[in-house]
């Protein structure tokens, strides 16, 4: 596993590659037909008749191309990637991906999927827009969503990418975890490849319950040479003297591995961490955080997981109830 420092900066990460490609040392790569950008001013073609509200709810095909910066697909950096549902050559409504080339036939799970993300992020509200800057840097070129309806409406549009846009990611992932529940994983990342968990901890404010937990390991050993695992909840703290720390490590290895982590750490493009109000005032004050070190030795080479949204929250309250069971045996009865 690479060494991997920070907490999460992926507005500022996107900004500073933007920089780079300024001075043409990065950026997305340019999509398949966009031509040559020439330096100029801005192309305006918006359409201000284009109705703002989409009645219908029933996706009859769909197109979309952006760009997203970082390793979004396995071996794949700052693409433009190009999503469509339509109808194959024999008619079967196909959902594809043209940089992977992945296709699968389209259902309702798929088309429910994105049009909750048109509706959260109220797309329709770009319907008719057509405005795009030339001479930017690339991953800033023209992005377009496309999205025709059973009812014969059509939501539309064309304006400059945005690297970092929440919608794109949210189509991205709608994809790609639709794919992957089909066994075509071409548009996730490596998997996550780590060694032996070296050390962890766990501080969960489990808001449903109304339950609050810490737990970690002490840095130094106790008089009889034990590191201890220490634990803060309801109860107040408890100490539980760890006899065989390797072998309590490989548990904690054991239970971490069942799961697909790559979403949720820290350092990987796709975390969609997002700050609460409370989150702003104060960073440290996340909901969830669980910290896996491999390398006991340097505290830079860890998979790290930290959100106060209720969604992420929830998909990973399996991983967080085996792990609390786990170190909670750990202590006397």
């Amino acid at each position: 596993m690479k060494n991997r420092k920070g907490k999460p900066a992926m507005r500022m990460i996107a900004l500073l590659l933007s920089a780079v490609a300024i001075f043409g040392l990065g950026g997305c790569k340019k999509p398949a037909g966009s031509g040559d950008i020439i330096e100029g001013g801005v192309t305006e073609k918006t359409d201000r008749k284009a109705p703002k509200i989409i009645a219908s709810k029933d996706i009859t095909d769909f197109y979309a191309t952006f760009c997203l910066m970082g390793e979004w697909s396995s071996g794949r950096k700052n693409e433009f990637y190009t999503f469509a549902v339509k109808p194959n050559e024999s008619g079967t409504l196909t959902a594809s991906e043209q940089i992977t080339g992945v296709s699968a036939p389209a259902d309702n799970t798929l088309l429910t999927a994105l049009q909750e993300i048109v509706d959260a992020r109220k797309l329709a509200e770009w319907n008719g827009e057509y405005r795009t800057t030339a001479g930017l840097p690339p991953e800033f070129w023209p992005c377009t969503v496309t999205v025709g309806y059973a009812s014969g409406e059509k939501l539309t549009f064309t304006h400059n990418n945005d690297p970092d846009a929440a919608w794109a990611k949210e189509m991205y992932l709608a994809f790609a975890d639709w794919f992957a529940a089909r066994g075509i994983n071409d548009l996730l990342p490596p998997e996550t490849v780590v060694g032996a968990v070296a050390n962890v901890s766990l501080t969960f404010k489990d808001n449903a319950a109304g339950k609050a937990c810490d737990y970690g390991i002490w840095t130094e050993p106790n008089e009889a040479g034990q590191r201890v695992l220490f634990c803060f909840d309801e109860d107040g703290r408890r100490d539980a003297p760890l006899a065989d720390m390797r072998a309590f490590c490989d548990g904690v290895t054991e239970i971490m591995r069942r799961y697909d982590l790559r979403r949720y750490d820290v350092h990987s493009a796709l975390y969609g961490y997002e700050q609460t109000e409370e989150d702003q005032k104060d960073p440290f004050s996340n909901d969830l955080e669980l910290v896996f070190w491999f390398d006991e030795t340097d505290n830079s080479d860890q998979l790290l997981i930290h959100t106060s949204v209720p969604e992420e929250i929830d998909r990973l309250r399996p991983l967080i109830g085996e792990l609390i069971d786990y170190f909670d045996a750990q202590f006397p009865e």
